[in-house]
């Protein structure tokens, strides 16, 4: 039988900042071949407790990569199964990974799903919060390489001041807008899953993709109605106005888009590109058109989850070290 994993607990201290963090070893013995996995908890600026799982490396990290996953999703798409997920690759190429859960997903506390969070909150607090306890280590620079969901969270962030990373790697990361979208048929295809997903949650109060058997955790109301408003108003922006898609000029830092032509509507190549070429600072652009094994390419997922999908990853490895 396997034994849960030891928790930590904390609850935030008068005084205490965005970013801090308290620490429990969990996993196997470490050895120097496999140090054991760290998990940690970071609290948010505005009070709410994220949980991660840092992978150290051997020898000392060249750098730190943040795993921000997907919508529907958790941070367990980064490290199952341990031998073989994307965590772990990093990890065996000398990179601190730091994967961890966003509020209402996983083991993050704080919220549940009918209390609700909103899109920017991921933008203002989750992600900037775990950025800035992997710099509190203060050992070499910090990557976020986020997936989807933690894609565009990750270069909204950059883009209107919040975020403080070195590079960004988007991953089948898009925004449902018309104007980043070239096929009419998908167009009107966004338009109508993102009507009937809007009209879904005001009735239920939330998205329920456990049971609709799209992910592992349903989401918010409120999130969600700020995921199909691309699509019906054909503006991302945040509750208080801010346009994230001009934003996205404001992005300086070196961006790496890694799209598959196996996902035909969530994040298609074309639609994966045209948000990235919006960054204002340089942007590389791949996209993969077969597995390792030269099978066809991977889904939507499969482009972080999928073993024969790792040559990319070691383009995107050489890519972050050749980074001035």
């Amino acid at each position: 039988m396997t034994k849960p994993r030891p928790r930590s607990r904390s609850r935030r201290a008068p005084g205490a900042d965005a970013g801090d963090v308290t620490r429990t070893t969990v996993g196997a013995r470490a050895s120097a071949s496999a140090p054991a996995d760290e998990e940690i908890e970071i609290l948010t600026g505005d009070g709410v407790s994220l949980r991660a799982v840092a992978m150290e490396p051997a020898a000392p990290p060249f750098a730190t990569v943040i795993l921000a996953h997907a919508m529907f999703a958790r941070k367990s798409e980064f490290l199952r199964p341990p031998s073989t997920c994307l965590a772990a690759f990093f990890r065996g190429r000398g990179y601190r990974a730091i994967a961890f859960d966003f509020r209402g997903h996983g083991d993050s506390g704080g919220v549940t799903t009918r209390e609700g969070w909103r899109y920017d909150d991921l933008v203002v607090h989750d992600l900037p919060a775990v950025v800035s306890s992997a710099r509190a280590r203060g050992e070499g620079r910090v990557f976020v390489v986020g997936h989807s969901l933690g894609g565009h969270v990750a270069l909204a962030s950059q883009g209107t001041g919040h975020l403080d990373a070195d590079a960004i790697v988007a991953v089948a990361a898009n925004v449902w807008l018309t104007s980043l979208e070239p096929s009419p048929v998908l167009r009107a295809l966004k338009r109508g899953i993102s009507s009937a997903g809007a009209r879904l949650v005001s009735r239920v109060g939330f998205f329920p993709a456990r049971g609709l058997r799209l992910g592992s955790d349903d989401e918010a109301g409120e999130y969600m109605q700020a995921i199909f408003a691309p699509a019906r108003m054909g503006a991302w922006r945040s509750a208080s106005g801010d346009d994230y898609l001009a934003a996205l000029a404001n992005v300086q830092i070196p961006v790496y888009a890694l799209t598959s032509e196996g996902d035909r509507l969530n994040c298609t190549p074309a639609s994966g590109e045209a948000l990235a070429r919006r960054c204002g600072g340089p942007v590389h652009l791949e996209r993969v058109v077969s597995r390792d094994d030269g099978s066809p390419p991977p889904s939507h997922m499969g482009l972080v989850t999928d073993p024969r999908t790792r040559l990319p990853w070691t383009r995107v490895d050489a890519w972050l070290r050749a980074l001035p």
